[in-house]
């Protein structure tokens, strides 16, 4: 904060620490002035600086009273003879501010920056993930603050370009060896908001939970996003990312308009409607056609929302669903967990719209940077014996045994260092992802469970979304009303355990196939080309866009390097 802010702004936060340095501040300069004023003009000619001081005084003071949660009114306790100035001055330094977002602001303690950003290897020109078990060997590491900046880059190089955002993607998909690695995360500005309208235009570095804060004073939600909101919204939609909200499927459904910059440094704007060929390889595009610089985005009104939670066996859950969520017009977000290691059971969490009083203080769940709880819970699950079985039949039932109503808003600002574990030099968490058709639900769990089964795969959770079909993306994955299952699995980081992933993960993904289903991009690359153009038909029309638009392949990662590289030999 500034200091004409802190000074004479009524709006914002701020916290005891600086509250006490602020009011310090005050109490000194007006001493100094009024023995300054005295003896220059006498006492009289002092009484200039009594408006100029109480308006300071009162500033920081109303800040303190937001940070508590409260509104400024309470300052007008000061005019209670003695007893008065005296107690709201032991109270503005004593009280502790909330936690989190409040209606007056984001906390000023909150760690605002890239919490735990995937930082790069301690090698320079090292580009890794979230997993540290992809590094890669870059030329260069940028970040640019500008659209001036990027464009320099890519007009006065020639060689490869790699591009990132969160580096949340879990293969490579963010870089590619000797090239020069754009990190956009400084690229993050928000260009123009329209409560009136429902939009929000964007910078691709912008995170979700940077637009949360923006939006939630106006009582406006993200419309389409992924459950944690650490992502940046360029990488989301490179990935055609979606999340757990009813009657909504990949966030293409929300974008209006995307900015790309092609690699002659160009600029378009493409939409559905414009440059609609363009648009359909942007969005789910992996950055194969150019780099996504802003975007315009739909948002939705901020609501109530309550949950509501059923345990099922797994083969009552498509019944259950079409019966209670598909068309429920009150139904925001909705999940189901399956319980490994059997896969027979799971419990189905539905959010709907309410009108019940909130339960959570906090309208925006606040970034930490570590969650020391989470993570015993998940070497737990994934560690002993009974891990697994704890969870499911003593940890969970208490979980759940609490009423919960919070705000949309808070229910879509997951934070992704919930999942962090204190190292993953040994072993890693690791997530894919699979998709298909509701009606084949029952078809496919079994498949699933089978290979887990027969390679001892530690999964931790397989977390059940619902998404209606993509609209026309080259690589969509929800070519239909599907099913996606989320599966959040641990593995060891050496050579053997890579390959035993990969070994697992063909036949899995041999299982959806069969299943008319498919399976998601952003993670380790372990498809064969086969299964890859199975699962993405229309993979071959964006290829012949990228020669096009890119002739010399420049836009590249490990995803292009393996399916797109040997086309064009």
């Amino acid at each position: 904060m500034s200091l004409s802010s802190l000074f004479f702004s009524f709006n914002g936060r701020i916290g005891r620490t600086s509250f006490f340095l602020a009011t310090l501040f005050l109490w000194t300069c007006l001493f100094n002035l009024l023995f300054f004023i005295e003896t220059l003009a006498g006492k009289v000619s002092a009484v200039v600086l009594v408006v100029p001081f109480l308006w300071c005084l009162s500033a920081v003071s109303v800040k303190r009273y937001h940070d508590m949660g409260k509104t400024g009114r309470n300052l007008l306790l000061v005019l209670i003879p003695v007893i008065g100035p005296v107690w709201v001055f032991l109270h503005l330094i004593a009280t502790k501010g909330m936690r989190g977002s409040n209606r007056y602001g984001e906390s000023p303690n909150i760690e605002l920056i890239n919490y735990a950003a995937v930082s790069f290897g301690k090698e320079a020109g090292i580009v890794n993930d979230v997993t540290q078990i992809n590094p890669v060997k870059v030329k260069q590491i940028v970040t640019p603050t500008t659209v001036e900046e990027i464009k320099a880059i890519v007009t006065n190089s020639t060689g490869p370009i790699s591009i990132g955002g969160g580096h949340f993607s879990m293969g490579g998909q963010t870089s590619s060896p000797d090239s020069i690695h754009i990190d956009l995360r400084q690229f993050n500005k928000i260009i123009h908001f329209s409560a009136l309208h429902k939009t929000i235009r964007v910078q691709s570095g912008t995170r979700w939970c940077d637009i949360q804060r923006v939006i939630d004073n106006q009582h406006l939600s993200i419309k389409i996003m992924q459950t944690y909101s650490n992502f940046t919204v360029g990488g989301s939609l490179s990935v055609n990312a979606h999340g757990r909200y009813v009657g909504m499927g990949p966030v293409i459904l929300s974008v209006r308009s995307v900015t790309l910059m092609k690699a002659d440094g160009e600029l378009m704007e493409v939409s559905p409607s414009v440059h609609p060929e363009l648009f359909y390889g942007v969005v789910g595009g992996y950055g194969a056609l150019g780099i996504i610089i802003e975007a315009e985005l739909d948002l939705a009104e901020n609501v109530r929302v309550e949950r509501d939670e059923i345990k099922l066996k797994s083969n009552q859950y498509l019944f259950f669903f079409k019966e209670n969520v598909r068309h429920n017009e009150s139904a925001v977000f909705h999940n189901a967990d399956i319980y490994p290691p059997h896969y027979t059971r799971l419990r189905a969490v539905t959010w709907t719209k309410t009108d019940h009083q909130i339960t959570e203080a906090y309208r925006l769940m606040p970034l930490q940077k570590s969650y020391p709880i989470h993570r015993y819970f998940y070497w737990a699950f994934s560690e002993t014996h009974t891990g697994k079985w704890r969870r499911e039949f003593i940890i969970e039932p208490i979980l759940y045994s609490k009423k919960k109503v919070h705000w949309r808003n808070y229910e879509a600002g997951y934070d992704v260092a919930e999942l962090e574990p204190s190292s993953r030099k040994k072993s890693t968490y690791v997530l894919q992802e699979y998709f298909v058709p509701i009606d084949k639900f029952d078809d496919f769990v079994p498949k699933m469970a089978a290979v887990f089964k027969k390679h001892k795969v530690n999964v931790i959770n397989v977390s059940v979304r619902h998404a209606l079909a993509d609209p026309g993306s080259y690589l969509a994955w929800a070519q239909t009303e599907v099913f996606a299952f989320v599966v959040y699995y641990k593995q060891g980081t050496s050579g053997k355990d890579k390959e035993a992933v990969g070994i697992w993960t063909r036949e899995l993904i041999d299982a959806v196939l069969s299943s008319q289903g498919t399976y998601y991009l952003p993670y380790q690359p372990h498809a064969t080309v086969a299964q890859f153009h199975h699962a993405y038909p229309r993979a071959n029309e964006l290829f012949k866009l990228k020669q096009k638009l890119d002739p010399d392949f420049r836009f590249r990662n490990s995803l292009w390097n393996k399916y797109y590289a040997p086309t064009l030999a």
